[in-house]
């Protein structure tokens, strides 16, 4: 028996996200609230410091949209996108 992906799909657990095709997923951006005079929004895994948030700013356009942060140890996914982390003192 398949699964018809083109129903609406509930997600019993985090594992099942890699299944579930992008057609049945909602924008972020319909879902979360607006609020006047926002330069952006981050929905994260992990409480910001102040720090992170100045570096947020930096990097998200002040379009009044939201983004998504999950943060690993060696590595960041902001909007789907992989940035993997890198020691300044490693730079060469």
């Amino acid at each position: 028996m398949t699964k018809d992906w083109s129903k609406p799909v509930t997600l019993d657990s985090v594992l099942l996200l890699d299944f579930v095709t992008y057609r049945n997923m909602k924008d972020i951006n319909e879902i979360m609230p607006k609020f006047p005079n926002m330069k952006w929004g981050a929905l994260t895994n992990a409480y910001p410091t102040n720090a992170k948030i100045k570096e947020m700013d930096k990097l998200f356009p002040h379009d009044g949209k939201w983004h998504t942060v999950f943060e690993e140890p060696q590595q960041v996914f902001v909007d789907g996108v992989r940035i993997w982390k890198k020691d300044a003192d490693r730079l060469s």
